[in-house]
C-alpha cells in the first residue's frame, strides 16, 4: 500500500489542502499557497541542513629533524615557564619569549621538529621595534616603560608552530527571515512583516587555516596579527633559524582539531549567510557541514616576542614577522591621567575665571 503524506504548513503548521485550479497547496488558515515543487525543495533543505556535521582530516605523521648540511640547533629550556625552544647553536645570550626570564638553559637538540614549511621573517627588529613605537603613541596614558627604547629592544624573533588545514567543504543551512513596509493613508499608519523560510546551500576552499600549536601563547595575541601572507612559505630549512628561535609543537595536530572544525564551521556559515541580503532580519534555524580532502600540515611562522614588566604584572606583545601588526594590551598609567585631567580642568578654570572678570570689568 503507498505511504499517505500529509502536508502541512511550513508558515504555520495547519494542514495543506491541493486545489486543482491553482496547481498549489493551499493553507485555510493563513492563507499561504505553495507550489509542490517548493515544498520538495523546503524538505530537502531542512532535512540536508539537520544532517550530522562531518568533519574528517588525515592523521599527521611528524617528522624527526636531519640536519643534512644544514646549520647545527640546541634546545634551550626555560625553568621560569617551562618553555622548551629550539635555536641556532651559536646563539648567545637568550631571554625567553614567553616569559622575558633571562636565564635560559642550553642543551643538546633532541626531538621531532621538521616542519613542512616555514615562512622566513621579512620585518626585521629595527622594523618590528617601529610598529611597536607606532603601536604605543596610539595608546593613551601609556606608562613611560613601554617607550623606553632598552626595554623594547629586548624583543626576540621567534617561529612559531602553526598546524595547517587545507579542506573542501559543504554547507547547508535553513534561516528564518523577515522584511518589514511600513506604510501611510493619511489616517493611519501600517506596518506589514513578511516572514520567509530560506534555503541555502554551497561548497567553500579552504586553504591554510592557521591554528595555532603552542599551548605558552595566547590565542587571542596569536590570532590578532593575522593574516600572514603564506604564499610566502617555503619548503623548511633550518637555515632559516640562523639568529632566531623556534618553538616546537606541544599541542599535537589531534588536539588541534576541534579549533579547526570552528574555525572551518564559523568561517562557512559566515560566507553562507552573507547570501541572505535584504532581509530585516535572519535567523539561523539549522546548519549541517561536511568537507573532504581534509590534509593537515606542520608550520612555523614568524613573530617577534616583547614582554615588559608593569605594577607586578607582565604584558606581552606579539608583532607579525611578516607586515609588523601588532597585538597586545596596553595599561595607562594612574598618574599620567591625574595629571592630564587635572591640566584640563585647570585650563577650563581659568578660562572661566578670566570670562567672569571679563564681565565684571564690562558691569
Amino acid at each position: 500500500m503507498a505511504e499517505i503524506r500529509n502536508f502541512k504548513c511550513p508558515c504555520c503548521g495547519a494542514p495543506l489542502v491541493f486545489d486543482g485550479v491553482s496547481q498549489t497547496l493551499d493553507c485555510s488558515s493563513c492563507g499561504n499557497k505553495f507550489e509542490v515543487e517548493t515544498l520538495r525543495q523546503l524538505e530537502q533543505g531542512a532535512n540536508d541542513a539537520a544532517k550530522e556535521s562531518k568533519f574528517d582530516w588525515t592523521h599527521y605523521e611528524p617528522r624527526n629533524y636531519e640536519p643534512e648540511g644544514e646549520i647545527d640547533l640546541a634546545s634551550y629550556s626555560c625553568p621560569s615557564c617551562g618553555a622548551e625552544i629550539a635555536g641556532d647553536d651559536n646563539l648567545g645570550a637568550t631571554i625567553c619569549p614567553y616569559c622575558g626570564n633571562s636565564t635560559i638553559v642550553k642543551r643538546n637538540f633532541e626531538g621531532t621538529l621538521r616542519p613542512d614549511y616555514i615562512i622566513p621573517f621579512k620585518t626585521d627588529k629595527d622594523g618590528a621595534m617601529r610598529a611597536f613605537e607606532n603601536a604605543c603613541a596610539n595608546a593613551p596614558f601609556l606608562p613611560k616603560e613601554f617607550k623606553d627604547k632598552r626595554v623594547v629592544e629586548k624583543m626576540t624573533g621567534v617561529y612559531v608552530p602553526y598546524w595547517m588545514f587545507d579542506c573542501d567543504c559543504d554547507i547547508s543551512a535553513v534561516y528564518a527571515a523577515t522584511r518589514v513596509s511600513a506604510w501611510s493613508d493619511g489616517r493611519f499608519d501600517y506596518v506589514k512583516t513578511d516572514f520567509y523560510k530560506l534555503i541555502r546551500a554551497g561548497s567553500v576552499g579552504f586553504a591554510n587555516i592557521p591554528v595555532d600549536a603552542s599551548s605558552k601563547t595566547d590565542n587571542r595575541y596569536m590570532e590578532g596579527v593575522e593574516p600572514f601572507d603564506y604564499s610566502a612559505a617555503v619548503d623548511f630549512n633550518a637555515g632559516y633559524l640562523s639568529g632566531c628561535l623556534a618553538d616546537r609543537y606541544d599541542v599535537s595536530a589531534d588536539d588541534s582539531i576541534e579549533r579547526a572544525n570552528e574555525r572551518v564551521k564559523n568561517t562557512a556559515a559566515e560566507v553562507l549567510g552573507s547570501t541572505a541580503m535584504g532581509y530585516a532580519t535572519v535567523i539561523p534555524e539549522n546548519s549541517s557541514i561536511s568537507f573532504s580532502g581534509g590534509k593537515i600540515r606542520y608550520s612555523l611562522l614568524p613573530v617577534w616576542m616583547l614582554n615588559i614588566k608593569y605594577m607586578d604584572k607582565m604584558y606581552k606583545y606579539v608583532i607579525n614577522g611578516q607586515t609588523g601588526k601588532v597585538s597586545g594590551e596596553f595599561p595607562t598609567s594612574k598618574a599620567k591621567k591625574v595629571r592630564f585631567f587635572a591640566a584640563v580642568f585647570g585650563a577650563v578654570f581659568a578660562a572661566c575665571a578670566a570670562c567672569v572678570l571679563a564681565f565684571t570689568h564690562l558691569m
